[in-house]
C-alpha cells in the first residue's frame, strides 16, 4: 500500500516516524511532502525520511493568506497524487490530504486532537473518511470519529520507544533538575490570529525571576531582535529537545504540545498559552500541582515561586498514564494496516480502543 502524509509542524515528524518505520517493515511506501520550514526539514532528514518540501506558510497572518495557503497546499498533494497514485492519505488535521483523498475516491485517515481548531474541522470534515481522536477530545465530530485511548504525545514519547539520553546536557554543560525551559511561540498559524498572549513586559520578568536561582534555556519559534533574551538562546538539534525537556526542573511554554509533552515525561509544567485543549484541561484538573494553565501575571510568578522551592515526585503522574493509556503507534499501524475493518470492528466495539493487546503487531 502506498501511503500520502502531508506534514505541517515539526511536532507531526513525531507523531508519524514510529509509525513510518513500522509500516515499512511491513511493506508500506510511503510518499510524504512537508511545508518548508528549517525545523521539519531538519527532522525529517536526521530520521531519514524521503520528503519533498512544499510551500512555506505564510509570514504575515491573514485570513485571505490562509486561503491561498490551503488552495497551494492542496494543490500540490493533487500533482504528487497523479504521479504516485497513493492508496490511502493521512495526517494530522490536514485539510489539504483529506480534499485531495476525496478528489482522487481513496480513504483519508486525520489525527487531531485541537479543540479549538474549528475553522479546520469545518474544511476537513466533510471531505475524511475517519477521524481519531484521543479520549479527551471533547468535541464531537459525527460518525466518522473513532477515539482511541493515549495521549498524542505518546506517538513518540511512549516509553517503548523513548528513553532520555544525558547527551545534550553534557553538550550544554547542565545538570539534571538545574535548569528551566521557557518556549515562546510565534503565534503565526491560522488559529492564532485572535490570540492575546502574554506581554512581553511578563516575560522579561518570568526569565528575571527563574534565573536568579537556576539557568535558563528559552527556545523561541521566531528568534526575537531584542538582546535581552539573547544570553538565554542555546542552540541545539531540534531532535534533542525531548532529551532536554526530560531533564529539566519545570517547563514554561507557550506552545500547548510542549506541555503535553512534558506531562509524559513527568515534568511540571506552566502553559501560558490563552487557548484550551482538553488534554491541557485534564492534566491541570487531575494534577494541579503538576500541570497549570494562566495568562496572569501574578498566578504565574506565584507557581514559579512553588516550583522553583518544592521538587515534584513524578512517580505518580507517570504510573497513571502507564496503566490508563495504550500505545497509540502500535494502535495507528494495526488500524490503517487492517483499514476500513479496523474502523468496523471499533465502530462495533468501542471497548476495544482500551485494550493495548488488541493491537498486536
Amino acid at each position: 500500500m502506498k501511503i500520502f502524509i502531508d506534514i505541517n509542524h515539526p511536532a507531526h515528524v513525531h507523531y508519524f516516524r514510529n509509525f513510518i518505520r513500522k509500516m515499512e517493515s511491513k511493506g508500506h511506501t510511503f510518499i510524504i511532502t512537508n511545508r518548508n520550514y528549517p525545523i521539519i526539514n531538519q527532522l525529517l532528514d536526521y530520521y531519514n525520511i524521503d520528503h519533498s518540501i512544499r510551500q512555506a506558510r505564510p509570514t504575515k497572518k491573514s485570513k485571505i493568506r490562509s486561503i491561498f495557503y490551503l488552495i497551494e497546499t492542496t494543490f500540490t498533494c493533487i500533482k504528487k497524487s497523479f504521479k504516485y497514485h497513493p492508496d490511502l492519505y493521512l495526517g494530522f488535521a490536514n485539510s489539504p490530504c483529506a480534499i485531495t483523498g476525496f478528489l482522487f475516491h481513496k480513504p483519508s485517515i486525520l489525527l487531531d486532537d485541537t479543540e479549538f481548531n474549528t475553522t479546520n474541522h469545518k474544511i476537513y470534515k466533510p471531505f475524511c473518511s475517519t477521524l481519531l481522536t484521543p479520549f479527551y477530545f471533547k468535541v464531537d465530530m459525527g460518525k466518522k470519529q473513532i477515539q482511541f485511548n493515549a495521549f498524542i504525545e505518546q506517538l513518540y514519547l511512549h516509553n517503548h520507544y523513548f528513553k532520555p539520553s544525558s547527551s545534550v546536557l553534557e553538550e550544554l554543560n547542565l545538570k539534571e533538575k538545574e535548569y528551566v525551559i521557557i518556549r515562546y511561540s510565534a503565534f503565526d498559524a491560522h488559529h492564532d490570529l485572535a490570540v492575546r498572549h502574554v506581554s512581553d513586559i511578563v516575560k522579561k520578568e518570568i526569565v528575571k525571576k527563574i534565573s536568579q536561582k537556576y539557568r535558563v534555556i528559552i527556545s523561541f519559534e521566531s528568534i526575537p531582535q531584542d538582546d535581552f533574551y539573547r544570553p538565554f538562546i542555546y542552540s541545539i538539534s531540534p531532535e534533542k529537545i525531548h532529551d532536554l525537556m526530560a531533564g529539566a526542573r519545570f517547563i514554561i511554554t507557550e506552545g500547548i504540545t510542549m506541555a503535553s509533552e512534558s506531562f509524559i515525561l513527568g515534568v511540571p509544567y506552566i502553559d501560558i498559552n490563552p487557548l484550551h485543549v482538553g488534554y491541557v484541561d485534564l492534566q491541570v484538573e487531575q494534577y494541579p500541582e503538576f500541570a497549570m494553565q494562566s495568562t496572569d501575571a501574578s498566578e504565574i510568578m506565584k507557581r514559579i515561586e512553588i516550583l522553583m522551592e518544592t521538587e515534584i515526585d513524578p512517580s505518580a503522574i507517570l504510573s497513571s498514564i502507564k496503566e490508563k493509556t495504550i500505545d497509540p503507534t502500535q494502535f495507528l499501524v494495526w488500524f490503517v494496516d487492517n483499514y476500513p475493518d479496523s474502523a468496523f470492528k471499533l465502530r462495533r466495539d468501542p471497548k476495544i480502543r482500551l485494550e493495548s493487546n488488541s493491537y498486536a503487531i
